[in-house]
């Protein structure tokens, strides 16, 4: 494939066509009218010059004087008379033509001699005779060769019949206009260097910044970007974005894309440690009770195993059956969470669902005080029902395994009247317990996260999904989830209030 031209060299070249252009214009413009106008000088000469010749070639022959008594008759006037008159310059043609024919004529130099014309000039000029019934012809220009050139010519007849033809040379309108050409190619030679030299000045600084933001870009491509943690440092410099404005447009969104690119990177990064440390956690959680069933089925294979013994062990696998079967459940509504699926929007006063989830944690912790405080108006939102209340089973199921007996559990409902989320519905499950640890409060919501450092299950946790699952559940409500304040564990739910319908 060809290799495209640089940017400079085209602005170059079309900078370079343009002055070339307009000096050609100018030229042509300025050297046609010079000669247009050296011309209408020629012409009013000339004119001038056809007018006494006329005067003097016209005499009629026996013509008289005004002397009284008879006269002979005027001769005709001579060549000498013609040519050479008194007013005619240097190079001026007369010749003076009877009846078509050439009679006598020459032209005069410079110096003042006379000189005559050759048969094929005398050829020319009596092609441009009048014709018909006009009297005189518009001049004209012609090539007399030789060492005459150029010349200006026009004709009148005399009221005697005469035909006399005058000319004027060119060559000083040829040497005004060619030197005229000449400085005009020559200042528009230089004009065009001069601005070729400027345009690719002005384009290298100009395209600076540009390929100093062209560098960046290079310089990106160079990093792996497919795995590891990966940090983009190189950015475009807010000097070249300042420089022009297409500079600007083009490192600000560069800058804007290396940004994204980074936070996409960043996320993938975080993602992927998520995933590693969700899969460790996943296996470790499933690796301890299936180690168990396979220690209890081996010791009831033996054959000494009694039948005792063989039940108790057969209940025992059972109940790792069943919490394994539980933290299979958890794993697999995380995963339909994380596939946002389209959830059941049903309108839902929560303030029901509320009331259920306390009855049912009352029973299962009598030990505990509950308390409520549902309001007097409804408490509507739009979603799920049975996600909703898993949030609540597991929020309220955390504050009774992780306090002691007698803990006071309060579960509000209330609305949002301030702030963005103002109308929003608002639930608020804290207690008096000892409170989170500092240490779990930032990771409380991620997923295998427990109170307890050890993985062990003898201080009675759960497998560390509850809170995350939460968490999806409200943010695929369009809600939040946070830990609020508090000597004891509080947490804040915030769901986005459903519209009632106008009366």
């Amino acid at each position: 494939m060809r290799r495209p031209r640089s940017l400079r060299l085209q602005v170059v070249l079309i900078a370079s066509a343009l002055v070339a252009a307009v000096s050609i214009v100018v030229g042509v413009v300025a050297v046609v009218s010079l000669h247009d106008y050296m011309l209408g000088q020629v012409d009013a000469r000339l004119n001038g010059a056809a007018a006494r010749g006329a005067d003097i070639a016209g005499r009629p022959p026996g013509s008289t004087t005004a002397t009284p008594g008879p006269t002979p008759p005027s001769p005709r006037p001579s060549r000498d008379e013609v040519v050479g008159a008194p007013g005619q310059s240097g190079g001026t043609i007369t010749a003076v033509f009877r009846d078509g024919v050439f009679e006598l004529g020459g032209w005069i130099s410079v110096d003042g001699k006379r000189h005559d014309l050759t048969s094929a000039q005398q050829k020319i000029l009596a092609a441009h005779l009048p014709t018909g019934s006009a009297d005189r012809t518009a001049p004209v220009t012609v090539d007399l060769g030789g060492s005459l050139g150029s010349y200006r010519v026009a004709s009148r007849t005399t009221p005697s019949g005469v035909a006399v033809v005058t000319a004027l040379p060119l060559d000083l309108v040829s040497a005004a206009t060619g030197r005229l050409l000449l400085v005009v190619t020559l200042v528009g030679i230089v004009c065009i260097v001069l601005a070729v030299a400027a345009a690719a000045v002005a384009m290298g600084r100009a395209l600076r910044p540009l390929r100093r933001v062209a560098h960046t870009a290079a310089a990106v491509t160079a990093v792996p970007l497919d795995r590891g943690e990966v940090r983009l440092a190189e950015r475009v410099d807010a000097g070249d974005i300042a420089s022009t404005s297409e500079v600007g447009q083009v490192g600000t969104a560069l800058n804007d894309m290396l940004d994204h690119v980074e936070l996409a990177l960043t996320q993938r990064e975080a993602s992927e440690s998520t995933m590693r440390r969700f899969v460790a956690d996943a296996s470790h959680e499933l690796r301890t009770p299936l180690a168990t069933i396979r220690a209890y089925a081996q010791l009831s294979g033996r054959p000494d195993a009694e039948e005792a013994e063989v039940r108790g062990n057969a209940a025992l696998i059972d109940g790792e059956g069943v919490r394994m079967g539980a933290l299979i459940d958890q794993l697999l509504l995380l995963a339909r969470l994380d596939a946002l699926p389209e959830l059941v929007q049903d309108d839902l006063d929560l303030r029901l669902l509320v009331a259920e989830a306390v009855l049912a944690a009352r029973l299962a912790g009598p030990a505990h005080t509950w308390v409520m405080e549902l309001g007097e108006d409804p408490a509507l939102v739009r979603g799920d029902a049975g996600d909703l209340r898993r949030v609540l089973d597991n929020l309220l199921g955390n504050a009774r395994l992780h306090t002691p007996d007698g803990t006071t559990v309060q579960v509000r409902l209330d609305e949002v009247r301030t702030g963005e989320a103002a109308g929003a519905v608002r639930l608020t499950v804290a207690d008096d317990g000892p409170g989170l640890p500092e240490s779990v409060r930032e990771s409380v919501f991620e997923r295998f996260a427990r109170g307890e450092t050890s993985r062990s299950r003898d201080g009675g946790g759960g497998t560390g999904l509850g809170m995350a699952i939460a968490l999806a559940v409200v943010e695929a409500h369009g809600g939040t989830i946070a830990v609020g304040p508090g000597p004891g564990a509080t947490f804040v739910v915030t769901l986005p209030a459903a519209e009632t319908p106008r009366q």
